[in-house]
């Protein structure tokens, strides 16, 4: 089951309970992973942002203006 099915289905299953005490418990949990689970960027996406710090000064980033993009997305 992917990541996304999963959270789906639990989101579902926690909507249909009515136990206070039961959400309260699993709340706790959920909170306390979150809180032991600090982000770690890794070295790839490191290097990618190092990367695109540099387009600006080298001027080669990209920009659209909104009526480009508007355009863009109305085609089929």
């Amino acid at each position: 089951m992917t990541t996304t099915l999963l959270k789906q289905n639990i989101s579902k299953v926690i909507n249909s309970i009515e136990d206070k005490i039961f959400l309260e418990a699993v709340y706790i949990i959920v909170s306390k992973k979150v809180i032991e689970m600090p982000f770690e960027s890794g070295e790839s996406l490191n290097y990618e942002l190092d990367k695109r710090r540099q387009n600006p000064k080298k001027s080669i980033s990209k920009s659209y203006s909104w009526q480009l993009v508007k355009k863009n997305s109305s085609k089929p």
